[in-house]
């Protein structure tokens, strides 16, 4: 039989995509799952009727198991490869589920809550990496908005199951919720195992010649076409720059000459950011925010937040069309400046209060999640890969989760507390967050739309600093001129080497 069932070229691309996106689904499903059991009479009752402070944790115990598994990727990962670190995810994501659903506590449901977080953390790290290492780069950014859609389609469908199983009056009615993800944890791993590794992963490991046949299978080429013979050439010089200019591990901490650490510390700050916007205030918690904040009922909330995650999954399939013409920063300003907004009116009308009030308040709701996806969302998940270099790319993703879970830990740990105590003005703290990451955008995010990942490692290279890349990003001459620079560095290097 064929390699990877006979598909070549495109084909075998949107085969990466599909399994790269079930991994997404498992990540939108995992998240909204408990949203609405957060007002479920039934499992509160078994996990013991717990106050606001108790039942964050409980939710965003979670959180700390995806941190958790996003470090050992970081330490693993780069070894173990994209494929098999995404089946060790779903792995313990599936072992973690079964502990779940078999509840009869809250501590069991914090060990299985952990568990799961820990196979999402190598999920989440592994499977962004690999759709960019094996996506043409005009195309990277459509391939990721397809994912991001499909995480959506996994919040929609964990809201509607919670809301299919609200009628139930055993522990069915919240057990199936929680269990229903292991049947895409067992597709994605079968497909893990039908599909290419990544080329560049291969390569820099030693291991040309598997690598330039996946490249060729990849592009529908053979190896002596020109332009699979320029990109898997591309490759290697980018793995020789970073081999003579830097080390492993302390790549991510110091300059190394392809300016290590400041990619890492963009690919972090973009995650937070990412985080600070407060998208998680309405994925975890859109029944609860609109019953303790908006006033509404349990049935009504669950109605309203299941078609605010319909209307999440159309405002998504946008990004697909614009996301590699329009470029990452513009969208990214774009978002944090339409979220804010969104925030402080919603903050507002809380404050104001009444029917009319309360109704303005959920479709601001609404138009959050419509921002969110325009400008952070499909942007994020493929830009700290886009901006990593090869040979920390798995590390250096894998730190920016630790980031991202952090955060994602700490807003959903307050988010009952601050509803609680200050109510509206948590709302004002998050619009604040939002034009705040404006102005780090602006400075030190470089574009990186339509460049392939090799030119954006000599793009980096070329500079002195992180403004000039930024500046020189911008131009659509930037690229060429980074390689006329970094050539310019490599001969007077050479010279200097032959001088001595």
């Amino acid at each position: 039989m064929a390699p990877y069932f006979g598909l070549r070229g495109m084909p075998l691309v949107m085969a990466i995509t599909l399994a790269c996106s079930t991994g997404f689904l498992l990540f939108g499903y995992d998240n909204g799952v408990f949203s609405g059991l957060t007002t479920d009479t039934l499992f509160l009752e078994t996990m013991g009727n717990p106050d606001p402070t108790l039942l964050g944790f409980i939710v965003a115990v979670y959180e700390l198991g995806c941190l958790a598994g996003a470090v050992a990727s970081a330490i693993w990962g780069e070894n173990m490869g994209r494929r098999m670190l995404t089946v060790a995810g779903c792995i313990f994501l599936i072992i973690g589920t079964v502990i779940q659903c078999t509840s009869y506590g809250r501590a069991q449901m914090i060990v299985g809550r952990i568990v799961t977080g820990l196979g999402m953390g190598g999920i989440t790290s592994a499977v962004p990496v690999w759709q960019c290492e094996t996506t043409p780069a005009y195309m990277r950014g459509r391939t990721i908005a397809i994912e991001l859609s499909m995480l959506i389609v996994g919040i929609v469908i964990a809201y509607w199951v919670d809301y299919g199983c609200s009628t139930y009056t055993n522990g069915f009615q919240w057990r199936f919720p929680i269990a229903f993800q292991i049947v895409a944890a067992v597709l994605l791993i079968t497909m893990c195992f039908c599909l290419p590794e990544s080329p560049r992963w291969l390569a820099s490991h030693n291991r040309e010649h598997e690598a330039l046949d996946v490249l060729c299978m990849l592009r529908d080429g053979k190896p002596e076409d020109d332009r699979v013979n320029f990109e898997f050439t591309e490759i290697k010089d980018a793995i020789a720059l970073e081999k003579a200019e830097s080390g492993g591990w302390k790549d991510c901490f110091t300059d190394g000459g392809i300016m290590g650490w400041q990619r890492v510390a963009i690919a972090c700050s973009a995650q937070a950011l990412q985080e600070f916007t407060g998208t998680n205030i309405i994925t975890y918690y859109a029944p609860y925010v609109m019953v303790h904040s908006v006033g509404l009922d349990s049935q009504q909330s669950l109605l309203l937040s299941g078609g605010l995650q319909l209307w999440f999954l159309v405002a998504s399939i946008i990004p697909w069309f614009i996301l590699d013409k329009v470029g990452r920063r513009k969208l990214f300003i774009f978002g944090s400046f339409g979220m804010g907004a969104c925030m402080l009116i919603s903050g507002l009308t809380l404050m104001a209060g009444g029917r009319n009030n309360g109704i303005a308040a959920v479709t601001m709701f609404y138009m959050f999640q419509a921002f969110f996806t325009w400008g952070w969302m499909s942007n994020m998940w493929c830009y700290p890969s886009e901006i990593l270099p090869l040979r920390i790319r798995q590390r250096g993703s894998a730190l920016s989760v630790v980031w991202q879970w952090l955060i994602t830990f700490l807003v959903v740990e307050i988010t009952p507390v601050g509803i609680k105590n200050i109510g509206w003005k948590l709302y004002v703290v998050f619009c604040i967050l939002n034009w705040a990451s404006i102005m780090v955008v602006w400075f030190w995010y470089p574009e990186t739309s339509g460049k392939t990942l090799e030119s954006i490692d000599f793009l980096f290279a070329s500079q002195g600093s992180l403004s000039q890349v930024v500046k020189l990003s911008r131009r659509k001459d930037g690229v060429p001129v980074a390689r006329e620079v970094q050539a310019q560095v490599h001969e007077q290097k050479v010279e200097e080497e032959r001088v001595e």
